[in-house]
């Protein structure tokens, strides 16, 4: 889980020294993980009527977060963005699963990387393969005689 995190969302914060510190970060690379977990699970279960195959990236999804979000932020005053402190836990859930029906699946699913085709090995006769030749030999049969 937090290679994962940090490996994609670059979690690793360097000047953590103290403790406390290290205990906060801990802290809010769990929630990030489970906010990621959910996200995940909303949009494979928003998409798999038509997909059934469907594996959500966790690397392209957390793209589509970042790139997403700061053009967000930046238009946006805090006054409208969506509140969702006052909606029930069903009522949330309805709204996720409408928001990542708008995503595109092509988008967000794993890359599948074709097995990797099987290479005959090549037949070597055996008295090829158990043949000798010192190296002194060779050096002596190069060499001249005077």
């Amino acid at each position: 889980m937090f290679r994962r995190l940090e490996s994609v969302l670059h979690s690793e914060i360097k000047s953590l020294g103290h403790p406390r510190a290290a205990l906060l970060g801990f802290a809010a690379g769990v929630l990030a993980y489970n906010v990621l977990a959910l996200l995940k699970r909303v949009i494979a279960q928003a998409h798999e009527a038509m997909h059934p195959e469907f594996d959500v990236s966790t690397f392209h999804l957390t793209v589509e977060i970042n790139s997403g979000y700061e053009a967000m932020a930046f238009a946006l005053p805090p006054e409208h963005l969506p509140q969702v402190g006052a909606l029930q836990l069903s009522q949330l859930m309805e709204r996720l699963l409408r928001l990542a029906t708008r995503l595109k699946p092509r988008q967000l699913t794993t890359s599948k990387c074709a097995p990797n085709p099987k290479v005959p090995k090549g037949f070597v006769d055996g008295a090829l393969a158990s043949s000798h030749v010192a190296t002194a030999r060779v050096i002596k049969a190069g060499r001249a005689t005077p």
